[in-house]
């Protein structure tokens, strides 16, 4: 296959509101992912395609690749339903084989956009995680802190900033954190700033952990 259409999209639903509240993980107010004082998630709506070309295609197009999709990956630790395993083995698992994949090393990592929901649980494994594949974990942060959480839409409406994080040379931001979790003491971004990106990270993470990590690095 020489060209591909990939993404979501997810409209709000009452359904989705009842059964995250019925989780006991929904926030009525500002969600604070990786926040010690964090309550739960927002939700969100939206939608996000992407256009990923091989060369073949790009030959036939005239298009000029934007970047490069170099590194994927798809775990499962299969802890719970709905909660992440606490250690993160999912997760971590996830990040480590996109690294593999993509023929890095977790140093040539510059920013993760992590998933990052604003729950307790979550936010936790997440960041056990990243410390245990990075050691010094790299500039991260959540940007569901502007979006809520879009379920489906998610993880391409969080690829798409990933690319833009590499077309405009900057980090983007966790709004709202203000205090780290005790369990880690990690601090997400906190304002935009421009940096030198070459690879960048994105973490997407489901119910039943089910886990995918995407490595997308400049052209």
């Amino acid at each position: 296959m020489d060209r591909v259409i990939a993404g979501g999209s997810e409209p709000l639903a009452l359904f989705d509101t009842k059964g995250f509240a019925s989780l006991n993980i929904y926030d009525p107010g500002f969600c604070k992912p990786f926040d010690e004082n964090r309550k739960g998630l927002n939700l969100g709506e939206g939608a996000a395609f992407l256009v990923l070309e091989n060369e073949k295609s790009l030959s036939a197009t005239g298009n000029q690749p934007i970047c490069v999709l170099s590194g994927w990956n798809n775990a499962s630790d299969a802890f719970h339903q709905t909660a992440s395993s606490p250690d993160g083995r999912g997760a971590y698992l996830a990040m480590i084989h996109a690294l593999e994949k993509a023929g890095l090393s977790a140093t040539e990592i510059d920013y993760v956009n992590a998933h990052g929901t604003g729950t307790v649980n979550n936010d936790l494994s997440e960041s056990m995680a990243l410390q245990k594949v990075f050691g010094k974990v790299p500039p991260f942060s959540s940007t569901k802190g502007f979006t809520g959480h879009t379920l489906a839409a998610a993880g391409a409406i969080e690829a798409v900033y990933c690319v833009l994080s590499i077309s405009n040379q900057s980090i983007l931001p966790n709004i709202n954190f203000e205090t780290s979790m005790h369990e880690t003491g990690l601090q997400p971004e906190k304002e935009f700033r421009p940096a030198s990106i070459q690879h960048v990270l994105s973490n997407s993470f489901g119910f039943g952990g089910n886990c995918t990590s995407l490595i997308f690095s400049k052209s």
